[in-house]
């Protein structure tokens, strides 16, 4: 199994330097796993001479997860000097749980999905013209959003699903007519036309600022959150 993974790092290793060295075209998701999976890989083995008892398989999915969809979320975003170069935009798409997993929005299993919810993750929405079950707003998915989105979440506690997710989409006046969605990500949705420069400025503030941003709306617990 070593030898295995040896052999796919090289390979993985190769296809990246060729790459860089313009003599190879690589698909942008398929130069993002690679690069996670290398990394991940590098972290495990110093981890299996510094912390062996953090050298598990969960641990290297958990950091190959996390920069593979940083790298595909960086990679998104064609050259800003292009003419109609148009940045990465929020998805308004609600996605099917199977569909959540089948697109490797995360990496759980739908049982694990589920508990996400139950630990503010992530949240779902009742499915359109049903009186029960689950789909996700494909926006939370997006980068930065996983890291910034369970405080948002903590302090709506108490909210119907429904109306955790309106709060989420609406443009608010004291965020220059964006919605909490689209300041969390740093980025706008897909149906929105343009951005007011005041607007461009909010999305490109430090996460954190952001995030601020969207808890003081809220009041309360999520003031204190937000220190």
């Amino acid at each position: 199994m070593a030898q295995a993974a040896k052999a796919r790092n090289s390979k993985a290793d190769f296809k990246i330097r060729a790459v860089l060295l313009g003599g190879q075209i690589l698909n942008p998701e398929q130069a993002a796993r690679d690069v996670a999976e290398l990394f991940a890989s590098d972290i495990e083995g110093s981890l299996r001479g510094q912390a062996p008892e953090l050298a598990t398989h969960e641990i290297h999915a958990l950091v190959s997860g996390v920069i593979e969809r940083r790298l595909s979320t960086m990679m998104a975003f064609e050259d800003a000097g292009a003419p109609g170069a148009v940045p990465l935009s929020l998805p308004v798409a609600n996605l099917k749980p199977s569909e959540v997993i089948e697109q490797r929005k995360v990496r759980m299993s739908i049982a694990s999905l589920y508990r996400s919810v139950d630990a503010n993750r992530f949240y779902c929405v009742v499915p359109s013209g049903q009186t029960n079950g689950r789909e996700f707003p494909a926006w939370q998915f997006v980068e930065p959003v996983p890291d910034l989105l369970q405080h948002v979440l903590i302090a709506l506690r108490g909210a119907l699903r429904n109306e955790v997710h309106a709060f989420m989409v609406t443009a608010k006046d004291e965020l220059n007519e964006l919605s909490p969605a689209e300041v969390l990500a740093g980025t706008k949705f897909e149906t929105r036309r343009s951005l007011h420069p005041s607007q461009a400025r909010m999305l490109t503030l430090p996460a954190t600022e952001r995030q601020r941003r969207v808890l003081a709306l809220i009041g309360g617990p999520g003031e204190s959150m937000a220190d």
